[in-house]
């Protein structure tokens, strides 16, 4: 059920609540409870969704009532007494499921739920130490980017006897986030069947967080399954037992490309026939800088004009991924940063800027005031060679920084090393479709189809080998392909590219569509 009315929006949003439609709890119900004498331990009932799914169940299985069947845990008492009025028999706690200790009561055969979903700048303090110390007790060393719902996903294993079954709602980025690989070999290493249900359209659109449904069992042998339906519509009619649905790996490493497991082959052979190495190996990517007031410390050149300032106390940068829409950073997409880190004794016109941005509040905003002087921003030393976008639709692109500018955060600066081909021909290369699709498998969608690159994420893109000769053939190449995707025609680029690179371009082209267009079709509505 969807919060409406007097629970704000971001209170809910700020401790992960975001609650579960029907289909999704009759389906996980209806697979993890199969006796009359399970029982259930529900770690987060939140408005009762679950609550209400299992009350069902148990009726349709000839039982009234849950009693001693259900031990729900909630923490906060309003949710508590909800989760009481739907099933007054259950033993409903109002208290911190990481307060709860494994052996304070029965182990159960199913544990099932919603975690909620608490990125990690939310979740701290004491309530992220005792998360963490759970999950250390059971072996898992999760790190403190994780985000609450890998905690839960591991404490709530604790309680489950040995052939127990775990039903939950968790965020897709069970399947690729380096925070979640020790949860992904926890759960193969403590359950001989792990099956994960991906939807090609959201079924929380209001959380912008792409979600999966986690079945870990001694159902069989089988490992990891990766199942993708089209919405919660389709689990009605979902057999898990379908020859379709076989296992499709048993790697801890990603999950991602077990999402279409014909797909997912497909670049696992073409990184192999092509030798193909990680931005990381020839590069280091890293963030941009903050401002903390971009209209303030951004200006254009007009601007620049207008307040007279000195070209000394500038740098040039690129803003935002659209301000350089090809393969080259060039002079007449750039903004000039108030560069005043380090500097004293600052001239009459910057004096009477700075002024300015007092007036307007600008050195009041939180980034501005915890710096020593306010309008000190803190920026990189190393000028990178080339920046990725941090967000986008299609995929990645490498920018060349012809006038070595900086960035900001919302792109990735990228410092090549030594041994790195050409920063053209890397450009040119990394519109191939294995690439393409590599940022597909490594990087995350969220709401809207976006497609996002964290640093670590844009190491591990694969590029195909350059040799020399490769090379300069690819640096040949560079006008017309970054004409191509001036134009917006990627599909064109990417078969120009892998022409030089040797692709099988209509196969791993093929590949990569399969989870563009997953990805792209993320709202409702627009799923095909």
């Amino acid at each position: 059920m969807i919060p409406t009315g007097a629970e704000a929006a971001e209170a809910i949003k700020a401790r992960g609540a975001f609650y579960t439609p029907d289909k999704l709890t009759r389906f996980l119900s209806g697979w993890a409870v199969r006796r009359v004498d399970d029982r259930v331990l529900e770690p987060s009932c939140g408005d009762g969704a679950f609550v209400a799914a299992l009350v069902e169940r148990f009726e349709q299985l000839g039982v009234g009532g849950l009693g001693e069947r259900l031990l729900g845990i909630e923490r906060e008492p309003a949710e508590a007494e909800k989760a009481r009025l739907i099933a007054p028999s259950a033993n409903i706690r109002n208290l911190d499921f990481f307060d709860l200790e494994p052996g304070s009561v029965p182990r159960v055969d199913v544990a099932i739920g919603n975690p909620p979903y608490i990125r990690y700048h939310g979740f701290t303090g004491n309530d992220r130490n005792k998360a963490l110390a759970r999950a250390q007790a059971q072996g898992v060393e999760l790190t403190r980017l994780a985000s609450s719902w890998a905690h839960f996903v591991v404490h709530a294993a604790a309680f489950l006897k040995p052939s127990g079954r775990l039903a939950l709602v968790v965020p897709a980025e069970l399947l690729h986030t380096d925070y979640g690989q020790p949860v992904r070999e926890f759960l193969l290493r403590r359950f001989p069947s792990v099956v994960v249900i991906a939807f090609d359209r959201m079924v929380f659109p209001e959380a912008q967080v792409d979600a999966v449904l986690l079945l870990a069992s001694s159902d069989t042998t089988s490992g990891l399954q990766v199942i993708r339906v089209r919405d919660e519509s389709a689990l009605v009619s979902l057999d898990l037992h379908s020859p379709t649905s076989g296992p499709n790996g048993h790697s801890a490493a990603r999950w991602s490309s077990a999402m279409d497991p014909v797909a997912g082959q497909i670049y696992a052979d073409a990184v192999a026939t092509l030798g193909a190495f990680r931005l990381g190996d020839v590069a280091s990517v890293d963030i941009g800088f903050v401002t903390g007031a971009d209209a303030f410390f951004m200006l254009s050149e007009s601007e620049v004009r207008e307040h007279r300032l000195p070209r000394e106390v500038l740098s040039p940068a690129v803003r935002r991924p659209r301000d350089a829409p090809g393969l080259e950073a060039t002079g007449g997409e750039l903004s000039w940063l108030l560069d005043l880190a380090g500097r004293e004794d600052l001239d009459p016109a910057t004096l009477r800027y700075l002024a300015q941005g007092v007036v307007r509040g600008v050195s009041g905003g939180y980034k501005c005031r915890v710096r020593r002087p306010w309008y000190a921003v803190p920026i990189p030393k190393q000028r990178p060679d080339a920046f990725i976008p941090y967000m986008a639709h299609l995929g990645p692109r490498l920018i060349v920084n012809r006038l070595a500018a900086r960035n900001t955060n919302l792109l990735h600066g990228v410092a090549l090393g030594r041994g790195a081909p050409p920063v053209r021909a890397l450009a040119v290369a990394m519109c191939g479709s294995l690439t393409l699709l590599s940022a597909e498998i490594e990087g995350r969608a969220y709401g809207g189809g976006v497609l996002k690159l964290e640093t670590r994420e844009a190491e591990r893109l694969r590029i195909p080998a350059i040799a020399h000769e490769r090379a300069r053939a690819l640096e040949d190449k560079f006008e017309e392909v970054d004409h191509l995707v001036r134009l917006g025609d990627i599909a064109g680029a990417s078969c120009v590219a892998d022409q030089v690179l040797g692709v099988d371009h209509e196969t791993v082209w093929g590949a990569y569509a399969v989870f563009r267009t997953r990805r792209l079709g993320r709202r409702r509505g627009l799923a095909s």
